[in-house]
């Protein structure tokens, strides 16, 4: 019987409705949970009452919460070790409990692979960041650095693509792929909150890679997206060439090798493009209290990168656009006033 289907029989008999980190035999805290003032997003007039729809992720009462700033909660860093844990087809199992960490299953669902037997590991891979790069950036990567700290081998489950071995090589971190396991002992961690401990990996990985990198002197830089999710800037060519004659450098991070990316972007001061996980590149490289401005389209709405800009000391500014034909456009004057606040 494999993981999966004792869990399934085991769940049928329990009915107990538990995350694999209930199931602890040691926790500690790394970080206490803490209470911190958050900056209001920089915006023109009535921008914010444009916004028609927000991501699936997100609500408006959220997405007001994060723009208007004020005092906000983030959570505790917290680490779970548990015995006996089973990884298998993408989720880790214990018992009844089943815990999904990978997303996409194409080539695990069939894996009749034998398991690797791991004595002692700290896991660093997210299910959000199994599928979203920007979780994969500032969460997966940061949780390495956790790992760290625990004695343990570091471990990660979903497959590396696109940049992210690059990045993993640029900042010095090496740990095994798995597809299939046993570990005797794992540790877990909860780290979500935007906490001191978070911002302290942050600045690590920032100075890891300013180390190693250098800028090619452009302090405005233009982030061009063509991949993702459908987010089209139908007017992309005026506002590239209000761009351009502004002092920016238009790049397109789909076309340079991560060591291309980051000395594009190192020391950069301000950083304008379509919302997206693609701007995410920006956050280790560019300057401190640098600005990065969003456009951000009024059917789909997000913010989450604010989080990240306010736990490293950025700024964040946004311009909301209209809907056009089959996605959005940006009124350039409406975006130089707003570059004009932010400078």
């Amino acid at each position: 019987m494999n993981p999966r289907q004792k869990q399934l029989v085991l769940r049928a008999l329990t009915r107990r409705d538990l995350r694999l980190n209930d199931l602890y035999g040691k926790r500690w805290v790394l970080c206490e949970k803490e209470v911190k003032a958050a900056p209001p997003a920089l915006y023109l007039p009535g921008d914010l009452d444009r916004v028609q729809a927000v991501s699936e992720l997100s609500s408006f009462e959220q997405e007001r919460r994060r723009i208007l700033g004020g005092q906000a909660e983030h959570a505790a860093t917290v680490a779970y070790e548990l015995k006996n844990v089973d990884y298998f087809q993408g989720s880790l199992f214990k018992g009844a409990v089943r815990q999904p960490m990978v997303k996409n299953l194409d080539g695990l669902e069939g894996d009749t692979s034998k398991p690797v037997h791991l004595p002692y590991v700290s896991i660093s891979s997210t299910l959000y960041g199994s599928f979203y790069f920007a979780h994969w950036l500032m969460d997966d990567l940061t949780l390495h650095l956790a790992g760290e700290t625990t004695g343990s081998e570091i471990a990660i489950l979903n497959p590396l693509i696109g940049h992210q071995p690059q990045y993993r090589r640029l900042f010095d971190i090496e740990s095994q792929v798995l597809r299939r396991a046993h570990f005797d002992r794992v540790i877990l961690f909860d780290d979500f909150g935007q906490n001191s401990y978070k911002r302290q990996r942050y600045d690590e990985l920032r100075s890891r890679l300013q180390a190693k990198v250098q800028g090619k002197g452009h302090t405005r830089v233009f982030l061009r997206r063509s991949g993702g999710a459908a987010r089209s800037l139908t007017n992309h060519e005026e506002i590239e060439s209000a761009m351009e004659q502004r002092g920016f450098s238009i790049f397109d991070p789909m076309k340079g090798s991560v060591e291309e990316i980051a000395e594009h972007l190192c020391g950069a001061k301000l950083v304008v493009g379509v919302e997206g996980s693609h701007l995410s590149h920006a956050l280790y490289a560019m300057a401190d209290e640098g600005c990065l401005c969003v456009l951000q389209p009024p059917g789909r709405f997000m913010s989450i990168l604010k989080d990240f800009t306010d736990c490293l000391g950025l700024r964040y500014a946004f311009v909301t656009g209209t809907e056009a034909g089959e996605g959005f456009s940006i009124d350039a004057n409406n975006l130089n006033r707003l570059l004009d606040l932010a400078e």
